[in-house]
């Protein structure tokens, strides 16, 4: 996502490929797609809804208290 944030409509090629990421992030309703130009390219870009979710903080508390289980 960092590669989408604040650039606008982005060729799709340019994002390290996997094509999994883009499909859930789609899913999500964190990045849009868009066909663009002569050669109908794909190019996305980051919603509104991605941009809230990449600046939200991320919850470890609980990651942390199952590491700290698995090491006793």
């Amino acid at each position: 996502m960092q590669h989408l944030r604040g650039v606008g409509w982005i060729k799709a090629l340019t994002l390290p490929p996997n094509g999994r990421t883009v499909k859930s992030l789609l899913q999500k309703g964190w990045i849009e797609q868009q066909h663009q130009g002569p050669k109908n390219e794909v190019f996305l870009r980051l919603t509104d809804k991605g941009l809230e979710a990449k600046t939200s903080p991320i919850p470890i508390r609980r990651r942390l208290e199952l590491a700290l289980k698995g090491k006793k």
